[in-house]
């Protein structure tokens, strides 16, 4: 498999406008208070409690930790599905109410919540029209800056009166829901086709799902939580890749359920396609020693898990990431054995480019 292994979070789609965990936790409280429809006092009540109930107790929060309490209790969860301890500590206490589910008024009140979330990120996760441009002036210096230390098969794009080198077996994953990457691959580049899992099926005129494709090694971008263009068809169940506008009211009757693991702690990745993305993932991590990480906080504990037990003696992890904290994450992880490059900068910027460049020559 080609070097390096790219891995892009949600700092990599920032400079394209798509707001971060940690930003949307305003954003989406403001839409709240804006809002005039009927319960909306109760969800601002029970988001903003949750919020500062968060914030106090660990310092900083963003929109997946405030969301894993608002799903367990849209869920009706209780002490004794979070875990032993949690029940332990309620029987203890003498608090047995504790092992009761949230009341029936709270819980409808959290589903509303986390469908009035889950509109807010399907609309505010795709790239605007007007920022092609941005995208390919962001992405192009990047890649060819990549190519210029490491090599391998070469395509050239011309723009703007420049060539730029990029090779077209590269490996993209990330967490992001955005199509910026799509944006960029098939708007703007349009010369070397990308594999996103999908194969046209010419009896149905889609792209399906096709877990083999994934494993195929070409121009492979893995959407490890799934895509804003991803949908789930109803009556067939399966898979299919459609660019659609945020407005559910385009959306084609026959397709249902947009394939996301919507960001709370606790995600099902044991089912398809994400089982078999994060098998291509692991697979990937195996074969590389050079990974580049832009913008990813190491928040889910799997993806840290996955990279600490693939790291090697020869393992080097270029991290883009103003947060020097954001490293301690990865170093404290059980089995991690790399070497970590940190470069404390905003991803899009020129200085960060030749940086990350300097960090895989060395």
């Amino acid at each position: 498999m080609v070097e390096p292994l790219f891995f892009f979070g949600a700092g990599a789609s920032r400079p394209f406008d798509i707001p971060t965990m940690k930003e949307m936790v305003t954003q989406f409280s403001g839409e709240l208070s804006e809002n005039k429809s009927d319960g909306i006092n109760d969800e601002v009540k029970l988001y903003d409690d949750v919020e500062s109930i968060l914030r106090k107790e660990f310092g900083t929060v963003d929109l997946e930790s405030i969301f894993t309490v608002i799903d367990a209790i849209a869920s009706g969860k209780t002490f004794r599905e979070v875990g032993y301890f949690p029940t332990y500590l309620a029987v203890r206490m003498n608090s047995r109410s504790m092992l009761d589910p949230p009341s029936q008024e709270i819980q409808a009140t959290a589903r509303r919540l986390r469908g009035r979330f889950e509109s807010f990120v399907k609309r505010v996760c795709w790239v605007k029209p007007d920022k092609l441009k941005t995208v390919l002036n962001t992405y192009l210096p990047f890649l060819n800056d990549v190519f210029s230390v490491l090599g391998g098969n070469t395509a050239v794009f011309r723009h703007e009166g420049a060539n730029y080198s990029y090779n077209p077996y590269w490996n993209f994953f990330t967490t992001n829901y955005d199509n910026a990457l799509e944006v960029f691959w098939r708007v703007g580049i349009r010369q070397t086709e990308l594999n996103t899992g999908f194969q046209y099926e010419p009896s149905t005129k889609s792209e399906r799902w096709n877990a083999s494709a994934i494993l195929q090694q070409n121009l492979r971008l893995v959407k490890l939580h799934g895509s804003v263009t991803w949908w789930k068809e109803q009556g067939t169940g399966a898979i299919v890749e459609k660019d659609q506008p945020p407005d559910i009211t385009y959306v084609p009757r026959k397709f249902g359920e947009q394939i996301i693991l919507y960001p709370i702690q606790q995600k099902d990745t044991l089912v398809p396609p994400y089982f078999d993305m994060f098998y291509a993932f692991r697979q990937a991590l195996e074969q590389t020693k050079k990974w580049i990480v832009i913008g990813y906080s190491f928040a889910d504990e799997i993806i840290r898990a996955m990279l600490a037990r693939a790291s090697t003696l020869d393992t080097i992890l270029v991290l883009v990431h103003p947060d020097n904290d954001i490293v301690k994450k990865i170093e404290s992880e059980p089995g991690w054995q790399g070497k970590i490059r940190h470069i404390q900068a905003r991803f899009g910027e020129d200085s960060t480019n030749k940086l990350v460049a300097q960090n895989l020559r060395s």
